[in-house]
């Protein structure tokens, strides 16, 4: 079976734009809130953790715990993350998987910060620390849909985010590999048509997108400048600068859609696999 990775490449023949060294910022200073300055998941899926025994397990099998840390776009991927459990059966087939979803709805990357040492409620459920639960692997997502406008200060406030949260996972897990990653990107055309309460002119659309977009460059060019291994689903999520119509959800055009949660998923996957995380990971019982 030729992943979904390498169909959708093939198939779409998607834009690559070029990496960046440094933080970028855009010609037009737009000062823009969050773009999802309110709840704004699709339904009622919640973080939690399931244990996936995936291919032919042995009895006491090491079990490989990942956590992803991110907005609602890793929310909606649902509690058991399933798209991520299918993407790992294909590149791991022998191996045992713990998937942590810790996604919150809303929620910038300074408070993905916060969520890493202390405890925090969401959706009326208590949730604990996320270094608390010790994984083997945590997945930083960009928080590029819920970002701090369209202007250097913002691009840079995430940056300081991501060393501050790399830093600490560092400083607090050391065995535990980090992750980065760029979800999938936006689509001007219907961006968040669909969503109640959110009423966007075509202008205010374009220029939610185009910072969404350079917010999820941003977290690319860290990774590179960094060393971070780095799952990119938004450079091969584009097309003429746009993201694939067939990745967003119909509902409310916005998060993954089912195809887009698989490729977001075997983008992650492949990423494990081809950087050899698994191999190195330093089990702790």
């Amino acid at each position: 079976m030729i992943p979904l990775f390498y169909q959708l490449i093939e198939a779409y023949q998607p834009h690559y734009s070029l990496p960046m060294p440094t933080p970028i910022a855009l010609v037009q200073n737009i000062e823009t809130p969050q773009v999802l300055g309110i709840q704004t998941t699709i339904d009622d899926r919640r973080p939690n953790s399931v244990i996936h025994g995936i291919g032919g397990i042995q009895e006491n099998q090491q079990i490989i715990t990942i956590a992803v840390l991110g907005d609602s776009m890793i929310d909606t991927l649902g509690p058991d993350i399933s798209s991520l459990e299918t993407a790992l059966e294909q590149y791991f087939p022998n191996k045992k998987f713990k998937i942590i979803n810790y996604g919150v709805g809303a929620s910038n990357i300074e408070y993905a910060l916060h969520r890493l040492k202390n405890n925090y409620q969401y959706k009326d459920q208590d949730y604990p620390s996320l270094l608390s639960l010790n994984p083997d692997i945590i997945v930083v997502e960009s928080f590029a849909y819920n970002n701090f406008g369209n202007t250097q200060s913002g691009f840079d406030r995430q940056w300081q985010a991501l060393s501050n949260i790399t830093s600490t996972i560092q400083k607090e897990l050391p065995a535990t590999k980090i992750v980065l990653t760029a979800t999938i990107a936006p689509n001007s055309l219907n961006f968040a048509s669909g969503i109640k309460d959110i009423h966007l002119t075509n202008l205010e659309k374009i220029e939610k997108t185009k910072t969404i977009r350079a917010y999820l460059q941003n977290i690319i060019n860290f990774a590179q400048s960094q060393k971070f291994p780095l799952a990119n689903a938004f450079t091969n999520s584009l097309k003429n600068d746009e993201g694939l119509p067939e990745l967003i959800s119909k509902a409310d055009n916005l998060h993954p859609s089912e195809l887009g949660a698989q490729f977001f998923s075997d983008t992650l996957a492949k990423t494990l696999f081809d950087n050899k995380i698994i191999e190195t990971l330093e089990f702790k019982n």
